[in-house]
């Protein structure tokens, strides 16, 4: 009799879990890599699957997140939507090129293009750091912080300086961390941060309830001040961008600094992040601003995640790959494309446009180094296309 029951519970779990696993819609052969792990590990199949398996793009929880946070922008949007469509008039010589990619992005994303910003690009982790932190002392009324990874160390407690001084001085603020990334985080130092007055909150905690979303991470690295001047890019709060890693050497990366009108796109990515960890609604028209001229560099921020609709990033990575005309230059750490991008990678390729990648020649996971070599051989197939592979450290 137990038997029975046993089989008839593993039966009906199954059922339920393919259920789902087909009503998600996702590609053909991630389906039926699951449907082999389901029907072949009983129950624990089934249990992988519900743990890190579920396909949350259209869960509830994001969702209603999306439908919070858009609603309330939509004001500034339109206002400044019917000032930008002039702008994009008056200066044929500059968009007539990108125009369909910006009307696409502003589709798919919410996010209008901006003309009167000033760009700086820094190079590396001390040239970001010192930028950023003298940034922060300036602040007057708040400063906003996003990173995937903020871990204790020198920066870290350059930063708790800063913070400890300003909170001082009236100024609030805000920090998101990545759970998963920021893992190593000690607990001392979230409590330090809590005592003198930062509200601190990480993205999506990693807990046996919540298993299902442990893939569902937020890379984003933003930091906002005062709504005036705004960092984003690739570094991380970790001590290895100023000092050298003891086994793979320097460790490089890219970030920005922006002033101007997209800084109120790139702060209202983060607002939206900091309503959904911790229920706070900031999102207010006052909080956006129609900034006077600063310069001329025209900005679009794009942002992608379980709570869009489409995939923004990767709808703009192939439109640029097949509006390519002479090369495509790819410069990528962590380069493991999908099908699709694969697919796109090797038709610029097979029509004789100069496809070239720069990877890291090491990487602090073993996986992550082999699985971005393993799609070595399929892109030097598509033709007379090197990959250099640069000693250029991640």
């Amino acid at each position: 009799m137990l038997v029975y029951s046993l089989i008839s519970l593993h039966t009906t779990i199954n059922i339920i879990a393919l259920y789902f696993l087909i009503a998600d819609g996702s590609r053909p052969i991630r389906i039926w890599a699951w449907i082999l792990v389901i029907l072949f590990l009983p129950l624990l199949g089934a249990t992988l699957y519900y743990f890190f398996g579920v396909n949350l793009r259209k869960r509830k929880i994001f969702n209603l997140k999306k439908v919070i946070d858009y609603n309330q922008f939509e004001e500034f949007i339109s206002t400044h939507g019917k000032k930008i469509e002039q702008e994009i008039e008056d200066r044929k010589g500059i968009t007539s090129t990108y125009l369909n990619l910006i009307k696409l992005l502003a589709k798919t994303n919410g996010s209008l293009l901006t003309f009167n910003n000033k760009v700086k690009i820094l190079s590396d982790g001390p040239e970001t750091f010192e930028t950023i932190f003298e940034a922060c002392r300036r602040a007057k009324e708040y400063i906003h912080l996003q990173y995937y990874i903020f871990l204790d160390g020198e920066l870290a407690d350059q930063f708790y300086d800063i913070f400890s001084t300003k909170i001082k001085e009236g100024v609030a603020i805000r920090l998101i961390y990545d759970h998963l990334g920021s893992w190593e985080i000690s607990h001392d130092f979230l409590r330090r941060l809590k005592e003198i007055g930062v509200k601190v909150y990480p993205f999506m905690p990693v807990k046996f309830g919540a298993l299902a979303r442990v893939n569902y991470r937020n890379h984003r690295k933003i930091l906002i001040v005062d709504g005036k001047v705004g960092f984003t890019g690739g570094i991380n709060v970790d001590d290895k961008y100023i000092h050298d890693d003891p086994r793979l050497g320097h460790w490089t990366d890219t970030h920005i600094r922006i002033e101007g009108m997209s800084v109120n796109f790139l702060h209202f990515i983060f607002l939206c992040d900091w309503q959904f960890v911790s229920q706070e609604n900031l999102i207010d028209a006052s909080v956006f601003s129609f900034m006077r001229p600063i310069a001329t560099t025209p900005v679009q921020i794009v942002s992608s995640g379980p709570d869009t609709d489409y995939s923004n990033i990767l709808q703009q990575y192939l439109y640029i790959l097949y509006q390519a005309n002479k090369y495509v230059y790819i410069v990528n750490p962590y380069i493991v494309p999908d099908v699709t991008l694969r697919a796109a990678i090797k038709t610029v390729a097979l029509s004789g446009i100069e496809v070239r990648m720069i990877v890291p020649e090491k990487s602090e996971s073993s996986i992550i180094h082999w699985t971005v070599r393993s799609f070595f051989s399929e892109f030097l197939r598509a033709g007379n296309t090197p990959i250099n592979v640069n000693k250029i450290l991640r």
